[in-house]
Order: structure tokens, then C-alpha cells, then sequence
């Protein structure tokens, strides 16, 4: 049976790499296996241990356990399968594909075991490679039907792109060589020249092939060699003296041009990378196996990542799935590169892409003697600490020492300290015993309460400050708050009052109180004040300008709001609330939105955002919901407050929906004004075309008549001449048709036209317009092909007029739901502005007519860039999902 045309790279690659599997079982320590005994002697025998299922898994490989790649994939498929609630019952089989080639051999293998394994249907397949998977593909209903497969190392096309039915899954190899390529010019960036390295044999052409259709964009930025048809030696020479701002793409050498095979892996890439002058990377469909023989590495296949997935697959499988469930994944490749080379070569590992693997690389000094340097400063530092805790206890010994001398010294200091503080403090302060008697008073407190420390020490505070309440009634001590924090043992805090004065008028007061203790008794209390007049007629003052400001925003003509810094409106004047018929409360936060109409919500929001974020003044108009539906005009700007902090934003709305009515009567009369424009010219194109031009067309003819019918004559050569202008008259005659209504619009769509139209102007003045179209829906709606080719036709003549340049650009291009018309000279340049407020209707008009179809017009013009006219036109989802594209 056949492999494929490709598998020759899969076996040397499954061949090349000497992967070496550890064992995940260490061996028995003698002193463990004593213990082990003991337990099991002691502990009573368990009885009816549970009974794992068996579950046969068979792996079938395209090579041996020689190859160290099988290995590898086999390890993996070990490891997970071990890991399974199930016996597993693990089956391993090999067609040695390479060792046994021979067609017949290869039947006679499978055909064994068909024999071996009909008896004992194994759960699931594991196919390693295009041949195990080639015949099951084949053989699979006839001789495994139902029997899950998984398949890996192998791509679509080795093994014909097959279509599987629902028992198949796995990973499918995808090579891309030209991730490698990249990764090679970012390391190596003033790279100039490419030198491709391969064999003869079908597989190494097969590789060059590859090369050769992937390096073809390269081409214009890069020298690029291929040495595909030379001996060893030869080829050894040349990459000897390889030119500066090199590197070298491998494709594999299994037969060199003097016909000596190599195993690539091993013999032929080592041998490149070892005698060349320039860096080596891995190409084509080069694997993991291939880095750690002198080639930096590269965007390679992972045989380790595709054992992964289809141990994972299999056990998935063994537990219930179906394999149609598990979705076929498509390339297990990895960025691996090799520490050895890459410092041989001086390249950076930080230039390598996001999640690279780096194998080989050699530790640091840090990592090899970590635990000795570790150990040596933790034994230092252990010293050190010893050291400086004695010198601190010394230390601390002198100070205290010291601080008893000065602690007299300073308690006298800090009393002193204290009372100078109590006399400046601003807020007023006095202390009571347990009897509610003064025992200190601050000056603050004397001049709030116009009485001496002298005159009140020893007197009950309450009934000199606080005997009775504003309205005269009588305030009992046991009512009073600062007296209960003694008689409850509780803390006051920032509690409002009034406080009397010496000549009995009253003064608003914020005062806290606590119990003044020394340890842990509690001696009296200690109470702090402030007068609160002036806070109080602040909060007058304010709440009065806000009364103010909402009998302005009320009696205002129109519709006021106002939000906070957290974007949520806070305020609606009673227009607002009249004009949408809904409570403040509903309108508050983001509930003003639900008046919005749904068509204008988002880009309502997204300039109220956008404006808010920056701090800027918007304007904006939308439909806001009232019984008949309203179209607002609303401005917004941010407002600060006293200490010029942001607070927000306050808007005001009016009502433009008259104004939206004109509006949307004008565009009617602009549509048609220009509907009858269209049809007026319709109609002088037809005219023109079918009566005046057929007639002159007649006279031609008759004048071509009458000179054949004369001798030849003075009258006749001026005959001949009239008869030319009467011909040049027609074709000008016709001209003027096709530009007044072209018919080609009609029957070849709009980019037929557009062609048209180049190529008639191009003609006429000997100019080249170059014309590109890109996506353009054959069928598109009558009105905005019409508006799209008139607008290119103005430009086009406008530029042609004007631009004093040869060369024209044309760009149509289809894009998410719009249509985009580009004309671009490199002429003179105009001001659009001023082209806009003058005598001309050019630009005028195409503006007019895009507006009629919601399209929009944009004209960027400057010297000596030239002009770019732009012309976007948005389309139905349905005409852009649609079935057909130009």
C-alpha cells in the first residue's frame, strides 16, 4: 500500500529526534519497601476492592520504538491514558513504513492485524502517521466500523484530503515556514540576501517548492538563491563564503546531486549549520527535531503538542464523547529555538516572539550556586542580626538611662506645651469633674461665652450655658447630652446645640464630648466646640440661591438639566418634565434616556460620552418622546464649582422640530429638482442620439454621395471637408448624449459606466485615468448608482478642467455596509470653502445629490498634494449580504 507522497519527512523527522523518555516510576529505596511490608502486614486485607473497567486502546505507528519521535508520542499517550479511571489495556503495532516499504510487506502487516485484533475490538485507534491513517480511512467500515479513530502526524495531503465520517478526529499538521521568516528578519534586521538549501530527492523538491511559492512576495525586498542541485562538498564551499546580511532557509537534504542520501535530522542539517557563515533556520514543514543541531529554530511542528491532543482525544473518547463532538484541530506548531545558537550568533532572546520555547540553554551562575549563596547570606545576615541586637540593647540601655534624667524635665514641658495650646486653639474648650463642676476653660471658649475661666471655675456649666432652650422652654441637666456621657459612659459626637451667652442671647453650636480619664478611671469630661453661626447662614445663603435658580429654570422658555461628575442627571426643569409628561424621579440618573428614540439613543449617548470624558461643550439634536414626537436641539457645557473643581454638566434644549420639517422639505424639492433634471436630460440625450444625430448622420452620407457623383475639383475637396466637420458634429452630437444619460449605467451597472465614462474622457483629452473597483454589488439600487456615477463624472471633468496634471486615480470600493467612491489628481489644489460659497454648482451639487441618498461628501485638497474627492454612500445589510460582486 502507498504513504503518500510526503511521508518521507514525516520518518525522518519521527527518525531525527533524540528524544530520551524517563521513566515516571523511580526505583525502590530499600527502607521504603521495609515500610511498605509493615503496612501491609498490619493493616487488615480490604475486601472487595473496587474493579477498575478495561478499556483497549490500540497505536498504530507508521515506524518503531527506534524512532525517538514515536517515543515521545507515545509517552505522551501514556501518561494520560494512566491517568484514566479505567484498566486501560494499551496495544502498540508498527508498519516500519521505512524499514519495510515494499508494498506487499506492507499489506501483508496490516492484513496480520486485522487477524489479531478481530477478536478484540479495541475502544479507540490511535494512528501515528499518513500510512496507519491511509488505511483506516480505507478499511475502517469494513474492518473497525464504529470504532473511534484519533490520527496525528500527518497532513490533509499526504493522506489525499480524505472526508472522514463521524468516528475520526485528531490533528492535522500545518506547516508554515513563513512564520519562521519573519521571526528570522525581526532577530536579524538589515538581512539582504536569502539562500535556500536543498536536496534532489522528491521529498527535498517537494520542500523547494514550497519555498519557492511562499518566498515569492519576498522577491522585490531580497537577494534570494536557491543551492538545490549541488553535492555536499560543492555546497559546503559555497556556504562558506556566503555573502554579508545572510541567513539560510533549510529545506531538508535527504539526497545531495552526486546521490548520497542523508538523514536530515541528524547528518545533513548538522553539517550545513556547522559550515556555514551565516545563520540556519529550519523551513518548510520542518519539526521540533530539527533545533539542537546548529539551526536557530523557528515556527516548527510540535510532535510533543500533537501528542498531547490526541492522548487528550483519546481519553475524552474513553470517557463517553463522540468523536464527531471533538472538533479536528488543525496544526500543533510551537516557536522553538535553540540557546546555542542564538548566542552564537548574537541574537537577543527578547526579539523573539510572544511564548517562544528556548531548549539548551545553560544556567547562570545565579542558578547553579543559588542554594550556596542563599545559605551563606541567610548564616551573614544571622550574624549581623546578633550583632546589631546587641549593639541596640546597649543602646537602649544608655537611652533609658538618659530619658529618666530628662523625663522630669520634660513632663514639666509638655504641661506647658499643652496649656499653650488650649490658649490658641481656635474651637472653644472646657473640662468637667464627675459632678458636672468647670475645671479649665480656653480662651476660646471665655470669648464665645463672654464669661472668664476665673467666673465660671466651679460652677455647674450647664446651668450658666445651656439651662434652657432657644424658645425659652427649660432644659432639665438630666436631658442634657454632653452630661450623659459621664451618666452613660458614652462618647458625643458633632452633635448641633446652642449654647447661651453671659448677656442670655443664644449662639448655634456643633460640640463632641468624651470622658477624660488618667489609666483606665474616668476623672470628668471633656467638651469641644465651634460656633456654627456662620456655617448655619452659609446653608441659608445657599439654599436661597437655589430656590432662586429653580424659579429661573422653571420660568424659562426652555428645557434645562444638569448632572453630576458621575454622568448621571441630577436636575429637570418643569419644561423639561411638561414637555416629556414624566415625574422628576423617572427622568433622574439615566432614566431621561427612555424618552430617546431608539434610532438616535446610541449616538445620543456617545456624544454626550465623549464630551464628558473631555471636559468639552456639546451640541446635539435627537427625537425626544412626547405624544406626537419631538426633534430637540441640545447644548451642553461643563460647569465648576466655587474651588473650580468639575461638577458636571448643565444643558439646555429646544424645540426644532419645525425646523426639521423644513429641512426634510427642502431635501424633497432638492430630490425633485434633480429627479427632473435626470429625466430632462434622459430626454435631450434621446433626442439628440435618435433625431438630430441620425440626420446629420444622413448628410454625411449624402455629402460623400455627391462627391463621388462631381470630378475631382476644388468643389469636391471642400465638399470632402464639410462633409468631415459634418461626422466630427455626430460624434460630438453623441458625446453629449452618452454624458447627458448614459445608457450603459442601465445595462452594465455602475461599474460598466464608470469604465465607460474613463475611457471616453481619456480619449477626448489624452489623459490616463486609472480606474479600480473592489466589491461593488451588481445589483445595486437605481438611485444611488445614479448618484455615484454623476458625482464621478463632475469630479472627473472638474479635475480635468482645473488640475493641470495628465494622471488620474479612480477608486470604487465596496466596504461593511457602504459604498466609497474616491477621484484623486496630484494637481494645483483647491479651497473648498471658497469653491463652495461660489458662482459654481459643481460641488454643490454633488453634494445635494449624496445628501438625497444619506450619503456624504468630503474634499481634501492641498498644494502640491492635489485633490482627493470622497464620496460615501451607506447601503441596506440585505444589498451588501447580497449574492454577486463586480
Amino acid at each position: 500500500m502507498t504513504t503518500g507522497p510526503r511521508w518521507p519527512e514525516v520518518s525522518r523527522h519521527l527518525r531525527g529526534r533524540a528524544v530520551a523518555r524517563v521513566s515516571r516510576f523511580g526505583t525502590w529505596e530499600p527502607t521504603a519497601a521495609v515500610f511498605l511490608l509493615v503496612i501491609c502486614l498490619l493493616l487488615p486485607p480490604i475486601a472487595g476492592a473496587q474493579v477498575k473497567v478495561v478499556r483497549r486502546v490500540l497505536i498504530l505507528n507508521e515506524l518503531g520504538a527506534a524512532s525517538p519521535a514515536i517515543n515521545l508520542i507515545d509517552g505522551e499517550i501514556r501518561d494520560r491514558l494512566e491517568r484514566s479511571p479505567y484498566q486501560i489495556e494499551l496495544y502498540v503495532e508498527s508498519l516500519e513504513t521505512t524499514l519495510f516499504p515494499d508494498p506487499a510487506t506492507q499489506k501483508e502487516f496490516l492484513e496480520s492485524y486485522i487477524h489479531k485484533y478481530r477478536d478484540r475490538k479495541p475502544d479507540v485507534i490511535i494512528a501515528v502517521g499518513p500510512s496507519p491513517l491511509h488505511f483506516l480511512t480505507q478499511s475502517h467500515e469494513k474492518f473497525f466500523a464504529d470504532t473511534p479513530v484519533v490520527f496525528c502526524v500527518s497532513t490533509p495531503e499526504m493522506v489525499g484530503n480524505p472526508k472522514f465520517d463521524s468516528s475520526f478526529t485528531g490533528v492535522w499538521e500545518m506547516p508554515d515556514f513563513t512564520k519562521t521568516l519573519e521571526a528570522a528578519l525581526k532577530l536579524l534586521p538589515e538581512t539582504r540576501h536569502i539562500v535556500v538549501v536543498g536536496g534532489v530527492a522528491a521529498y527535498d523538491r517537494a520542500n523547494e517548492a514550497i519555498l519557492r511559492d511562499g518566498l515569492h512576495g519576498y522577491e522585490a525586498r531580497f537577494d534570494i538563491t536557491y543551492l538545490t542541485d549541488l553535492d555536499m562538498p560543492t555546497l559546503l564551499e559555497r556556504l562558506k563564503r556566503l555573502p554579508t546580511n545572510s541567513i539560510i532557509l533549510q529545506a531538508g537534504i535527504s539526497e545531495d546531486a552526486a546521490g548520497t542520501r542523508y538523514i536530515i535530522a541528524t547528518q545533513s542539517n548538522p553539517m550545513v549549520a556547522q559550515n556555514a557563515n551565516a545563520p540556519v533556520f529550519p523551513a518548510a514543514d520542518m519539526a521540533d527535531v530539527d533545533v539542537g543541531q546548529g539551526a536557530i529554530g523557528g515556527y516548527v511542528v510540535s510532535f510533543s503538542k500533537e501528542g498531547q491532543i490526541v492522548a487528550d482525544d483519546a481519553a475524552r473518547i474513553l470517557d463517553g464523547e463522540k468523536p464527531k463532538d471533538i472538533p479536528i484541530v488543525r496544526g500543533a506548531n510551537a516557536y522553538v529555538f535553540d540557546w546555542r545558537a542564538l548566542k552564537r550568533w548574537g541574537l537577543k532572546e527578547r526579539d523573539l516572539p510572544p511564548g517562544s520555547l528556548v531548549l539548551y540553554r545553560q544556567p547562570s551562575f545565579w542558578e547553579l550556586y543559588r542554594r550556596y549563596i542563599v545559605l551563606g547570606l541567610l548564616v551573614f545576615l544571622a550574624q549581623l542580626v546578633a550583632i546589631a541586637s546587641l549593639l541596640w540593647q546597649r543602646a537602649q540601655t544608655r537611652k533609658a538611662q538618659t530619658q529618666l534624667v530628662r523625663s522630669f524635665g520634660e513632663l514639666h514641658e509638655s504641661e506647658e506645651r499643652f496649656r499653650s495650646a488650649m490658649q490658641n486653639v481656635a474651637s472653644g474648650l472646657y473640662t468637667l469633674d464627675l459632678q458636672g463642676l468647670v475645671t479649665y476653660v480656653n480662651p476660646a471658649a471665655e470669648a464665645m461665652f463672654q464669661w472668664t475661666n476665673a467666673e465660671l471655675l466651679g460652677k455647674k456649666m450647664h446651668d450658666v450655658t445651656h439651662y434652657k432652650h432657644p424658645d425659652g422652654t427649660a432644659f432639665p441637666a438630666s436631658d442634657c447630652p454632653g452630661l450623659q456621657v459621664l451618666t452613660k459612659a458614652i462618647e458625643l459626637r458633632e452633635h448641633q446645640d446652642a449654647f447661651i451667652r453671659k448677656d442670655g442671647s443664644f449662639f448655634p453650636v456643633v460640640f463632641s464630648a468624651s470622658p477624660l480619664k488618667r489609666g483606665d478611671e474616668t476623672i470628668g469630661v471633656v467638651v469641644g466646640f465651634r460656633d456654627d453661626t456662620l456655617r448655619q447662614q452659609a446653608e441659608r445663603a445657599i439654599q436661597e440661591s437655589e430656590e432662586r435658580f429653580q424659579l429661573v429654570a422653571n420660568s424659562a422658555p426652555v428645557m434645562i438639566w444638569m448632572s453630576g461628575v458621575d454622568k448621571l442627571c441630577i436636575y429637570f426643569n418643569q419644561p423639561w418634565l411638561a414637555f416629556t409628561g414624566r415625574s422628576l424621579q423617572a427622568e433622574l440618573g439615566n432614566g431621561w434616556a427612555e424618552g430617546v428614540h431608539p434610532d438616535d439613543l446610541q449616538r445620543c449617548l456617545k456624544t454626550y460620552q465623549d464630551a464628558f470624558g473631555r471636559r468639552e461643550p456639546f451640541q446635539m439634536e435627537y427625537r425626544l418622546r412626547r405624544h406626537d414626537g419631538r426633534w430637540i436641539s441640545n447644548q451642553g457645557v461643563p460647569r465648576y464649582n466655587s474651588e473650580g473643581s468639575f461638577a458636571g454638566y448643565i444643558g439646555s434644549c429646544i424645540d426644532v422640530s419645525e425646523r426639521r420639517l423644513a429641512e426634510e422639505a427642502l431635501a424633497s424639492v432638492s430630490r425633485r429638482l434633480i429627479r427632473a433634471q435626470e429625466e430632462e436630460r434622459t430626454w435631450i440625450a434621446r433626442e439628440l442620439h435618435d433625431d438630430f444625430n441620425q440626420r446629420i448622420a444622413l448628410l454625411a452620407m449624402n455629402l460623400e454621395t455627391l462627391k463621388q457623383d462631381l470630378p475631382t475639383s476644388k468643389v469636391t475637396r471642400r465638399i470632402e471637408e464639410a462633409r468631415k466637420q459634418t461626422s466630427e458634429l455626430a460624434s460630438d452630437i453623441q458625446a453629449l448624449s452618452h454624458r447627458l444619460h448614459s445608457s450603459k449605467l442601465e445595462l452594465q451597472g455602475l461599474i460598466g459606466a464608470a469604465r465607460g465614462l474613463c475611457r471616453e474622457l481619456s480619449d477626448r483629452h489624452n489623459i490616463e485615468i486609472t480606474l479600480r473597483s473592489h466589491d461593488i454589488p451588481k445589483e445595486l439600487p437605481q438611485e444611488v448608482a445614479l448618484c455615484l456615477f454623476r458625482v464621478l463624472q463632475e469630479a472627473l471633468q472638474n479635475a480635468v478642467k482645473h488640475s493641470g496634471v495628465q494622471q488620474f486615480e479612480v477608486s470604487l470600493k465596496g466596504a461593511l455596509n457602504e459604498i466609497e467612491l474616491t477621484v484623486h489628481d496630484a494637481g494645483t489644489g483647491f479651497d473648498p470653502e471658497k469653491a463652495m460659497s461660489g458662482h459654481g454648482l459643481g460641488l454643490t451639487s454633488m453634494r445635494e445629490r449624496l445628501k438625497l441618498v444619506n450619503g456624504q461628501l468630503s474634499i481634501d485638497s492641498q498644494s502640491p498634494r492635489g485633490t482627493t474627492i470622497r464620496a460615501r454612500v451607506p447601503l441596506s445589510p440585505d444589498i451588501t449580504s447580497g449574492r454577486k460582486f463586480e
